[in-house]
């Protein structure tokens, strides 16, 4: 029961933070490639606006006690585990070293919390 409850938080806060640093970034024009890139941007920001609404609904899902929950959880922690990894690599040839290490242990943690919901 535990697992579920630190599952389901976690899922919304991953949510709710991506959700949030994209509100923030958009808001206050720190996305360069709205201008450089528009398309591409646009796609990549539905995408990652995507992961964070399923990862939120999928934290409620676990929380209330929805049967195929874990199923869900897992399919949201995949698409945040991808998008981790793939801002790292953004933000690692940026040389921004705290964004990297932070990605990394949302990582960990996704890869983890998976695992243990999977064979718990």
């Amino acid at each position: 029961m535990a697992l579920l409850i630190i599952s389901g938080v976690y899922a919304i806060l991953i949510g709710l933070g991506i959700i949030g640093l994209w509100l923030m970034l958009i808001l206050t024009k720190q996305v360069p490639e709205l201008k450089s890139e528009p398309i591409a941007i646009k796609f990549h920001i539905t995408a990652e606006i995507t992961m964070g609404t399923l990862s939120i609904l999928s934290g409620i899902f676990l929380l209330i006690g929805v049967s195929w929950a874990k199923y869900f959880f897992s399919v949201a922690m995949g698409l945040v585990i991808y998008a981790v990894i793939n801002s790292a690599g953004y933000y690692a040839q940026k040389n921004q070293l705290s964004f990297v290490i932070m990605f990394g242990i949302i990582l960990i943690a996704s890869v983890v919390l998976v695992i243990l919901n999977i064979f718990l």
